[in-house]
């Protein structure tokens, strides 16, 4: 996350060096962004950066952090207003997620997040966000872990292929539906 410095930052600095950022990381993948476009564009040194930001990946989590939502908190949220009542935590889920991937100023964030993490990123925003990760364990109450992580893994490749495939809101929802009628009634039951 930023250092003391950014903060000391006037807030229209602030603005421009969020808005540069953002859209470095909503036009390409972050493997392919790079500190040289950045401070080309915020026409400051390359030390400035290195001021305001440890590397590229840690200003990549800040506006990552900023702008997009973590669907597992988001996820536990649901959960917790639902009285862990899993299923209809499920079915709600669905829609704020929707909302949540198709947001106008944050689509090509998370399709980028999502076609293009690794885990060299996911180990580095899981050092960043270690509190989350126990908040997620430990959260969980009577829900066994396993049942989270295989319903974080569907809901997880849904929201891939919807942007591999360039679905629509709509096909979105529709294949999310199907997918969680199969988790909640088997896929024994193919036409749930």
């Amino acid at each position: 996350m930023p250092k003391q410095t950014f903060y000391n930052l006037s807030e229209d600095k602030r603005n421009l060096i969020d808005e540069v950022l953002k859209d470095e990381f909503s036009t390409k993948p972050y493997k392919d962004c790079n500190v040289k476009n950045i401070v080309e564009r915020l026409s400051i040194a390359r030390g400035s950066f290195y001021q305001y930001f440890d590397d590229l990946m840690d200003s990549y989590f800040y506006i990552l952090d900023k702008e997009t939502k973590d669907v597992h908190l988001l996820f536990m949220s649901v959960l917790k207003k639902n009285n862990n009542d899993v299923s209809r935590a499920l079915d709600v889920f669905g829609d704020e997620v929707c909302d949540l991937i198709f947001e106008d100023g944050e689509y090509n964030l998370y399709k980028f997040r999502y076609l293009y993490w690794n885990s060299e990123l996911e180990d580095g925003w899981k050092a960043t966000k270690n509190e989350y990760y126990e908040i997620f364990h430990d959260n969980s109450d009577g829900m066994r872990l396993e049942l989270v992580y295989f319903m974080r893994a569907i809901v997880h490749s849904l929201i891939e292929r919807n942007f591999k495939e360039n679905w629509s809101r709509d096909v979105f929802l529709e294949k999310y539906r199907l997918h969680i009628n199969w988790l909640k009634k088997g896929v024994e039951h193919e036409d749930c």
